[in-house]
């Protein structure tokens, strides 16, 4: 199969593990700020990889056994440097939780080669897992729901008692996304919904049964649809501080068991109280890099509770670059240095002061801090069905966006010109109708 191969002329490369359509954002971000050709590294290669521009494709075959891969992104690096004749940064990047983790634990193994734009191991887990995430919410006064862990490695099969402390329904989720990887059972998905006592119990021992031996989490269910979620992203510089925040609501979500809860559609918005709520959090952990925060809009007292940390870009981050500040260029600025982004291609960036929160009303505890501003829709789905799925305040945004022009798809890149990726984004699109007639979204 042909794959695009990253020039020897170019300045620096950047090699992102994963193979969803976060990785090909990231991949097109750079190619759109730098013209660089990204090296991809999913287990296998697919059709959202295949055929770009921006993409040199190198399956390591895995993602669940850390020897193989450190292995393979050691060749990689080897390659990529001609074993340290053709001397380059490489800056090595993560798409889910599973891969940042491991770039954490193996960052011994790894910087000979490359710069990695993560924090340490042990301040990931501080804000990552679940658990201690709802434990810095209520340190800091950040609303959260009503949250339990249930320890696994405590329980034997049978041995389950019904919480007390919370109400049914609950939702239920690992604490360890990671680890969660590995656990094999019938009906697993991202996120349990629960609506008694014995589906709980029943839950419980088949994740048992599974191995997964980290903190289950269980949740008061926030009610609402859709529309209610909220995601926020933050850019933290060495300094530990925050510099640049990005709201969203979400227009629409996946509901198909193992990509329940993919924003599907974003609004940007600005919430100065969530944004600061963010800050704190962050500015509290000295969080570096790139973090996204899962939330929700709670009907019941108006209050936007938050649900996670994401130690790591999202899955649909794109919604930044669309709306005018290209994460690509960010990591560059602050982990290669300036030289590196002198190279950036012209357009794409607003001037900084129409970012500014000075002047944004209800912007206390924002100082000093860019929040982005443009509203803009992203979606990852054909227009159509995207205005099929359009409820609500958020989805009225959305229609008038598409009104505007103002809608950008992360696939959708004019740079793309090969038949065979024309091809697979007809067929993806249409593979969308399918998903949404068999998995249709919640109502409010």
């Amino acid at each position: 199969m042909e794959y695009m191969r990253v020039p020897q002329t170019q300045p620096f490369v950047p090699v992102i593990l994963g193979g969803d359509i976060g990785t090909y954002s990231l991949a097109r971000e750079f190619h759109e700020a730098y013209g660089a050709v990204s090296v991809a590294v999913p287990a296998a290669s697919n059709g959202v990889l295949e055929h770009s521009v921006a993409i040199d494709v190198r399956p390591a075959g895995t993602m669940v056994d850390d020897d193989a891969v450190v292995a393979h992104l050691q060749e990689i690096a080897r390659d990529l440097t001609a074993g340290g004749a053709n001397p380059r940064p490489l800056l090595l990047c993560g798409s889910l939780d599973l891969q940042v983790m491991l770039l954490a634990r193996r960052r011994a193994d790894l910087e000979q080669w490359y710069t990695i734009p993560y924090v340490p191991l042990e301040k990931m887990e501080q804000a990552a897992l679940k658990q201690n995430f709802y434990d810095l919410c209520a340190e800091l006064g950040v609303p959260h729901p009503r949250t339990l862990a249930v320890d696994m490695a405590a329980h034997a099969a049978g041995d389950w008692q019904v919480p007390e402390e919370l109400p049914f329904p609950l939702i239920g989720k690992p604490a360890d996304s990671s680890a969660w990887v590995h656990a094999k059972f019938p009906g697993k998905q991202k996120v349990h919904t629960l609506d008694g006592p014995a589906e709980l119990a029943d839950l419980l021992e088949r994740i048992s049964g599974s191995g997964y031996r980290e903190a289950f989490i269980l949740q008061e269910l926030v009610p609402g649809g859709d529309t209610n979620m909220r995601l926020c992203t933050f850019f933290s510089g060495g300094d530990g501080l925050v510099r640049f925040a990005a709201y969203g609501e979400v227009v629409v979500e996946e509901h198909a068991p193992l990509v329940l809860g993919n924003s599907a559609g974003i609004v940007t918005a600005v919430e100065p109280e969530v944004i600061a709520q963010g800050r704190r959090i962050l500015d509290h952990l000295g969080w570096t890099g790139f973090a996204m925060f899962d939330a929700k809009l709670d009907p019941r007292d108006g209050i936007v509770k938050f649900f996670e940390l994401n130690p790591r870009l999202g899955r649909n981050h794109y919604y930044l670059t669309a709306a005018g500040r290209n994460a690509a260029r960010f990591y560059v600025r602050e982990y290669l240095g300036g030289e590196y982004d002198a190279g950036a291609r012209p357009g794409g960036e607003p001037d900084s002061g129409a970012w500014l929160s000075e002047g944004l009303a209800g912007a206390e505890g924002l100082e000093g801090i860019e929040v982005l501003r443009t509203q803009w829709l992203y979606t990852v789905l054909p227009l159509p069905l995207l205005r099929r799925h359009a409820r609500g305040p958020v989805g009225s945004k959305a229609l008038r966006l598409m009104t505007e022009k103002k809608v950008s798809n992360p696939l959708l890149y004019k740079a793309e010109r090969h038949p065979r990726r024309l091809v697979y984004l007809a067929l993806n699109a249409l593979n969308q109708f399918r998903k949404f007639r068999q998995f249709p979204p919640r109502q409010a």
